[in-house]
């Protein structure tokens, strides 16, 4: 074996590894919790661990979406930027039952493309005002948490939030 074979394929595992690397950095999202919205599931301070898209959107996930907009709802100009986004429950997806609790959402059935989603807390701004979020409005499905909040009287976690749970 001559002595490029080991730096050729020292080469190729490094190549790999930054693909893959890059590959992740598109599809997966680091968000921290703020807000009380989704409690006790969820709390400030929680850091999430997002798949981007709606691929893994399924009725009991948890997603992150874009905020509603104050009077129009999720169907309004919207703001993208990390500080406008949501966490919310999905408790039906497309073709199943709309929930007796969701007023704002016409029908019977949830209609294609359409998602009802709930926060955990009775005063949550959610489909219970805004009526059905657009699956496009979705930035995607929670995975994993990857950092409980700190307990109280602990030293906050480093850096800024992400984005906003609402209140």
């Amino acid at each position: 074996m001559s002595v490029a074979a080991p730096v050729l394929l020292a080469l190729a595992v490094l190549l790999v590894l930054a693909a893959a690397l890059s590959l992740a950095r598109r599809r997966l999202l680091a968000v921290t919790v703020r807000g009380y919205s989704m409690s006790p599931a969820l709390m400030p301070g929680d850091r999430l661990l997002v798949l981007r898209g709606t691929r893994r959107v399924a009725t009991g996930r948890v997603a992150v979406v874009v905020a509603p907009h104050p009077e129009h709802g999720w169907h309004g100009p919207e703001d993208t930027t990390p500080d406008s986004w949501y966490v919310k429950r999905v408790v039906a997806v497309a073709g199943e039952p709309v929930p007796h609790w969701a007023v704002r959402c016409p029908g019977t059935h949830v209609p294609p493309g359409m998602l009802v989603l709930l926060g955990e807390r009775p005063g949550s701004r959610d489909s219970k005002q805004c009526g059905y979020c657009p699956e496009d409005k979705v930035i995607g499905a929670v995975l994993l948490r990857l950092r409980a909040a700190a307990a109280p009287g602990a030293s906050s976690p480093a850096g800024p939030p992400a984005f906003r749970v609402d209140e």
